[in-house]
């Protein structure tokens, strides 16, 4: 009984089936009525490459146009001379005999005497190592007198080898330039470390040119701006052309007594007699010995 009721079940369903027709209108699959509709068989891979496609862009150049022009300054301007202070320094070095340094071992046509490139500077040939270095110059006024070729003073030797020295460091290095006489006198104004780019270096050249020497030779106070420095210079360049006073010694030493930083001391020109000449070597080389420096003469003269 269960096997007949289930076919006439299924008998009245092809009935059904027989009798309605259900039409659906399709959309254009690409072809026509009398057309076959043709589907592409890809592989994966293909797919996954279809599906992910690869952007490319076209690239372009824009000319940029600055709103302000940048200036230049010539450091050798205010001399009316084309030419670098590579140049200067040349041509000035004949002026100098060795005298346990001279200006005639430097090597100008990079601008260092060995040092003054990577961590390092030179000054009057007295080369140091570090990144942060302090220049103390003489700039009383016993700095206006002429030299051995008697057409350079000795104030504009000193200033074309500062330039030199700034010229030749890199700029990741910091410098600071206080000169003095009765006073100091900071070259930027401030007791900041200046970083040795190629802005600052043109900067400095330019307040270098507007120095006239005068006054005494006091360089403590120098000193004493040169030890606020924060942090403190890996190396001291210290010059001048004269005595600087007993007490002078004794004085900067205590101020190095904690960090003993190095100071590099030079003793440019002749001295007026034997016994001044003396004296101050004395100072200049026992500075230089208690703090792990370097002692120099530069004296004047003709080759």
């Amino acid at each position: 009984m269960g096997v007949g009721i289930s076919l006439l079940i299924h008998l009245a369903i092809l009935l059904i089936a027989a009798i309605i027709t259900i039409d659906f209108g399709f959309a254009d699959a690409g072809g026509g009525d009398a057309e076959d509709v043709d589907f592409a068989v890809i592989t994966q891979a293909d797919l996954a490459q279809t599906s992910s496609p690869k952007i490319e862009f076209e690239s372009f150049e824009v000319a940029i146009t600055p709103n302000e022009m940048v200036v230049e300054i010539d450091l050798l301007s205010d001399v009316g001379q084309d030419q670098s202070v590579s140049d200067l320094a040349e041509s000035i070095a004949p002026s100098l005999n060795p005298g346990g340094g001279s200006l005639t071992s430097i090597d100008v046509s990079n601008g260092s005497a060995g040092a003054g490139s990577g961590e390092g500077a030179s000054f009057f040939g007295l080369e140091a190592q570090g990144r942060r270095f302090a220049y103390i110059v003489d700039v009383s006024g016993s700095m206006n007198a002429p030299t051995g070729d008697g057409e350079s003073t000795r104030w504009d030797l000193t200033r074309a080898e500062i330039l030199r020295s700034i010229n030749g460091l890199e700029e990741n290095i910091d410098f600071y330039v206080v000169l003095y006489s009765s006073v100091p006198y900071p070259l930027f104004g401030n007791t900041q470390w200046i970083r040795a780019d190629t802005s600052n270096k043109r900067s400095a050249g330019s307040a270098l040119f507007g120095i006239a020497p005068a006054g005494g030779t006091k360089p403590v106070p120098a000193f004493s701006q040169v030890f606020t420095l924060d942090p403190e210079p890996d190396a001291i360049y210290f010059m001048t052309d004269g005595l600087i006073g007993t007490e002078a010694p004794a004085e900067i030493r205590a101020m190095n007594r904690k960090n003993r930083i190095p100071i590099h001391c030079i003793l440019f020109g002749n001295l007026g007699n034997t016994n001044d000449a003396k004296a101050a070597k004395n100072m200049l080389s026992n500075i230089a010995k208690y703090s792990g420096g370097k002692f120099t003469h530069i004296r004047e003269g003709t080759p």
